[in-house]
């Protein structure tokens, strides 16, 4: 009896140490996986991310240089007639210049055509793999690169042939619309830093606003509309990196990040989430649609910005910037809610954040002439308006895709969110990250009709 105990007893030993064995196993399976599927799925959604940032950013600059060629095209042709007041100011030299610009833009652009021609722009899709995700998104890039690169050399070299512009009655008004709502938004700018800047920055600020002013008010030709918008962004620029030395906020050096909250206000969680913020220390930006911020008579929008978080356009009915521009919806879904939000918060809109991350030459040109505002969109979605979507997934998609100068996308509608949000902030402040806004961010005043997908990806039109 005494040795049958006994062999039990060894038998139910030796089962423990099986079982503690395959325990064992698969721990340290479970760590192993783990330490290879986070820097995987890191891997993954950054390509991703960055396939559709850049495929976006890409078709946007070459709509525009498109747009560019044709226009300078028809400045050089107009030089070649007899009824401009102003040909004999035009040197022949700076026509020469300008029309190597244009050739060679043109050149580029039919090489950069004939690229895509041979190699179409792939669909970032889950289907693809991550090396032909980067592969793909290292080639858009380049070609945006090399677009936005020939759109600032023509720019600069027809930057003198604009007086040609000037005998144009319309193009003028549209220049005067565009200077006034630009002086508008610096302006409250102004008004905003005034206690953070120098008083020489702030005078300077004014007296760019006040000669923009004047000069709208006195049917200014085009010309002088788009020196008097030059002056005020270099003002308003100077005044941005003394707010930013202020804040002791340097990008260049620094890990920042700027949060972006579409699709509010929401009664209950946008109070909520701005408790969060503050009590992080966190800068966010909210991009409120105007039906929203009616709603309630400007007061949620109101509490935004007296808390100190800028308010921006994200339409009237989240209607995507292409479709307003084909259903003539722009006085409702542009305009109107940049009066509301304006109204609610004594703020020009200075930036647009478009649905579903949507823009067009169209929808640009409009914002960017009309309303003098820029259009934001994003370099890192959080996905958290997709079904399924938790707190702990949303946290887990922002830090797999963030990178220094990144702008995020989230939603203060959703309650996962805003529960989220203490977490994301704690878990990018121990990468080192510093919250900013999206001019702390790129060290400028946002450019009327300029796209700011993050810090590195700004097309500046």
């Amino acid at each position: 009896m005494a040795q049958a105990g006994k062999s039990r007893n060894s038998g139910k030993k030796r089962v423990m140490r099986v079982a503690l064995a395959i325990l064992l196993v698969v721990a340290l399976v479970i760590v192993l996986g783990m330490a290879f599927f986070n820097p995987a799925y890191s891997y993954y959604r950054k390509g991703m991310g960055q396939c559709v940032q850049w495929g976006n950013s890409y078709k946007l600059a070459a709509s525009h240089l498109d747009t560019l060629i044709s226009q300078d095209s028809a400045l050089i042709k107009q030089t070649g007639t007899n009824d401009g007041s102003h040909h004999e100011t035009i040197s022949g030299h700076t026509l020469e210049q300008a029309q190597s610009a244009l050739k060679t833009a043109q050149n580029q652009r039919r090489q950069i055509a004939a690229q895509e021609s041979a190699n179409p722009v792939m669909a970032c899709t889950t289907r693809q793999l991550t090396p032909k995700l980067n592969a793909e998104t290292k080639r858009e890039r380049g070609w945006t690169a090399m677009s936005q690169r020939q759109i600032g050399a023509l720019n600069k070299a027809f930057r003198p042939m604009l007086v040609l512009r000037d005998a144009d009655v319309e193009a003028s008004n549209v220049a005067r619309t565009e200077l006034k709502a630009v002086s508008d938004g610096v302006a409250g700018f102004a008004k905003s830093e005034k206690d953070s800047i120098q008083s020489a920055t702030l005078a300077e600020l004014t007296k760019a606003v006040d000669q923009a002013n004047e000069d709208a008010a006195k049917a200014a030709p085009y010309s002088v509309c788009k020196q008097d918008e030059n002056r005020l962004y270099a003002a308003a620029d100077k005044a941005v990196a003394e707010h930013n030395k202020a804040r002791d906020v340097d990008c260049d050096a620094q890990r920042c990040v700027a949060l972006t909250f579409d699709d509010g206000p929401d009664p209950k969680l946008t109070p909520e989430l701005l408790l969060d913020l503050k009590s992080g220390n966190a800068k966010a930006t909210f991009f409120e649609m105007g039906q929203k911020v009616q709603a309630d008579g400007g007061a949620l929008a109101r509490q935004v910005s007296q808390a100190g978080f800028p308010v921006e356009s994200h339409t009237w009915s989240h209607e995507d910037l292409p479709a307003i521009m084909q259903n003539h919806h722009e006085q409702q879904q542009i305009d109107d809610t940049g009066n509301a939000i304006g109204s609610a918060t004594g703020f020009s809109v200075n930036f647009v954040r478009p649905p579903h991350g949507a823009a067009d030459e169209a929808s640009r040109t409009y914002i960017g002439q009309q309303t003098g505002a820029a259009i934001a969109v994003y370099g890192v979605d959080s996905y958290d308006w997709s079904n399924g979507a938790t707190s702990s997934s949303l946290t887990r998609k922002i830090m797999s895709q963030v990178d220094p100068g990144s702008i995020v996308l989230m939603h203060d509608i959703h309650p996962h969110t805003v529960a989220a949000v203490p977490d994301v902030i704690a878990q990018l402040r121990k990468k080192g990250y510093h919250f900013v806004t999206i001019p702390e961010l790129t060290g400028e005043y946002p450019r009327a009709g300029a796209v700011y997908y993050s810090r590195d990806d700004i097309l500046r039109m």
